[in-house]
């Protein structure tokens, strides 16, 4: 090994903090553990209700039983199809004590996408609500909880979950470029690397109240589920109306004395823009799924903790407490130091590590690396390889350009192929060209994203056969039952033909121009002639819509959401309306009140009831107070 090879092992081995290997019980061995520790310490609540330890074992227990007595073995995967709730714990809880592994799928998601992945995971199972089960058109259904006097005796055979490392935990599914979402195979080692390493870098413990608010088809919901639970905290679900708006949210993080949570990025730069406080228990703000642009300001109560990872990794691969800002920093913040068990290569274009400094593909190596893709040989031996400084110790591509900084912490770059991030999700736009192009009359489509003050925006150029107008709207809605919301083109137009490079290519700069330029101009059917504001609060309203969408005006009776809009963009409209006017508008209100029109309406209402809630001497100016 050369000198240089040997000083960059040394490193690589230094971003790694190794602890003591993980117990050889399996996640549901241990959080049974824990349930004979602490029978009557707080599990999860949500939804109204809430399951201590005792019985958040009990009630997983018996639905193992009635897998086991349906066939199923060690190892078989079982497809788990429930919203965020105390159900879907127990229901996760219940397969890894059968001895399967659980595949995470999200009711929230398209009936054909949700089809997709039940056939292509060969679950034969699926555990779901039975409106689910007759939706997806699944052949054996089994519902997460019967009632206490039909469960029976089924508990006392259930298994506690395999204890060999390399047993499966779950699959998620990802993006796929091929056309078709792939499923990834969690291991329980890295699963329990993961908890162990949270619990250390973390303090996490029986004290911790933490949040679920991931949706379970998105691999952050695993990180927010089973550190919890192994650790012994409680787990406490949000309201869907009150995840995505910042204000309402943040209350809720205070009212609940949650003390760990995570959102995505976009969403925890709105968070950490409110006012906090100072009695807020919260500790931690977990944040990632995307890029983070801002730094928290000095004083708030909480740190905020930079995640980087993917699904191929076990949700997280490396984590940085993000600083205030101050002289020196980079632009962006790092993306931290590898996990516990883990570390970090930075490699050029043969596999060989490179330099510190020197930009290059990011490599994880370690626990936290998954088995594979399911059912997909050879895109797992190209993603999943080995260390190239030592075959021993396997190894995951992310695909991600990043370079080491001085200190030793990662600092993202960009992507070195097409995968784009949109809020929160790693998206694949050829995935997204397959459905659009299953559409009749469709010759070819191609997607590009854009990046502007909302974040990234997915693009798509369509062509018609020869004289053919494609219907935009019916393209929209077919788009719409095969692809989950985050990967909807927020614009889709006909042309003609593509703007090629002179080598040949789609000039994908040119349609990005192109993109913008056409949703700014008239001939986006979705805008309407120009009304323009009349009042001073319209043309605030209208000045911020414009801003977040890229427009150069907004009419006062255009729909945002009807132009790009969307619910992560909207948190960002509520945050600046508050900020503005000194009003809470809640993300249910902007539905309501989607035209600038509307939302002046209901921002005087607010600034109204506002008033009409002060007691008399909070409206009296200065002077008017010293003269009574």
């Amino acid at each position: 090994m050369t000198d240089r090879r040997a000083s960059l092992h040394s490193a690589a081995q230094v971003w790694a903090h190794p602890s003591p290997p993980a117990p050889r019980a399996g996640v549901a061995g241990r959080v049974a553990l824990r349930a004979s520790e602490q029978p009557r310490a707080l599990a999860i609540c949500g939804g109204g209700e809430s399951l201590d330890y005792q019985n958040l074992v009990a009630q997983s227990l018996a639905l193992a039983g009635r897998l086991r007595n349906a066939g199923v073995r060690e190892q078989d995967l079982v497809a788990l199809c429930l919203p965020r709730s105390v159900d879907l714990v127990v229901g996760a809880l219940g397969i890894l004590a059968s001895g399967a592994a659980y595949v995470a799928l999200d009711p929230s998601q398209p009936d054909a996408r949700l089809q997709y992945m039940l056939e292509n995971s060969g679950a034969s199972i699926l555990v779901a609500h039975q409106a689910v089960g007759r939706r997806l058109r699944a052949d054996h259904v089994l519902a997460p909880r019967v009632p206490p006097g039909d469960a029976g005796n089924e508990e006392e055979s259930a298994a506690q979950g395999p204890a060999a490392p390399a047993s499966l935990a779950y699959v998620v599914y990802t993006s796929g470029s091929t056309g078709n979402p792939k499923g990834v195979l969690v291991e329980q080692d890295g699963l329990l690397n993961l908890a162990d390493w949270h619990a250390r870098a973390f303090s996490q413990s029986v004290t911790d109240r933490s949040t679920l608010l991931m949706n379970p088809g998105f691999d952050v919901s695993a990180n927010e589920i089973w550190p919890t639970l192994l650790s012994g905290g409680s787990l406490h679900v949000a309201d869907e109306a009150i995840k995505n708006d910042p204000p309402r949210l943040r209350d809720w993080l205070v009212a609940e004395a949650i003390t760990q949570g995570f959102v995505a990025a976009p969403l925890a730069e709105e968070l950490i823009a409110l006012d906090w406080p100072r009695s807020t228990a919260l500790r931690y703000l977990h944040t990632g799924g995307d890029v983070l642009h801002h730094r928290p300001r000095p004083g708030l109560p909480f740190a905020l903790v930079n995640n980087y990872g993917l699904c191929e990794v076990t949700v997280t691969a490396c984590s940085g407490i993000v600083e205030a800002p101050c002289e020196g920093q980079p632009d962006l913040p790092p993306i931290g130091r590898a996990i516990d068990n883990s570390y970090l290569r930075v490699i050029d274009e043969g596999g060989q590590p490179v330099a510190d400094g020197v930009a290059g593909e990011l490599l994880v190596c370690g626990a936290c690396v998954a088995r594979g893709y399911l059912n997909l040989p050879e895109q797992t031996a190209q993603r999943f390889i080995t260390d190239p400084l030592d075959p021993s110790v396997r190894a995951f591509r992310t695909g991600d350009r990043a370079r080491v900084g001085a200190d030793g912490s990662v600092e993202f770059i960009n992507r070195a192929d097409e995968q784009v991030q949109v809020r929160g999700h790693r998206v694949e736009p050829g995935e997204i060209v397959h459905a659009l192009n299953d559409y009749p009359q469709l010759r070819n489509s191609v997607v590009v994203p854009a990046q502007g003050p909302g974040g990234v925006r997915l693009c798509a150029f369509v062509i018609g056969e020869p004289g053919e107008r494609i219907d935009i709207t019916a393209l929209r809605a077919h788009a719409s039952s095969r692809l989950p919301d985050h990967m909807l083109p927020s614009l889709i137009v006909q042309v003609d033909d593509l703007p090629t490079t002179a080598h040949g290519k789609v000039d994908k700069s040119a349609l990005v121009e192109l993109a913008v330029s056409f949703a700014r101009s008239r001939r986006n059917p979705h805008r309407l002639a120009l009304v323009e504001p009349r009042n001073e609060q319209e043309r605030v309203l209208a000045d911020l819509v414009a801003e977040l969408l890229w427009l150069p005006e907004v009419s006062v009776d255009e729909n945002f959401f009807l132009l790009g809009g969307h619910s992560l963009l909207g948190a960002q409209l509520i945050g600046r309306i508050s900020e503005i006017f000194e009003v809470e508008m809640t993300m249910l209100a902007l539905f309501d009140n989607p035209t600038v029109e509307s939302m002046a309406i209901e921002v005087e209402r607010l600034i109204i009831e506002q008033i009409d809630g002060m007691p008399p001497e909070a409206l009296l100016s200065d002077a008017e107070a010293r003269e009574q």
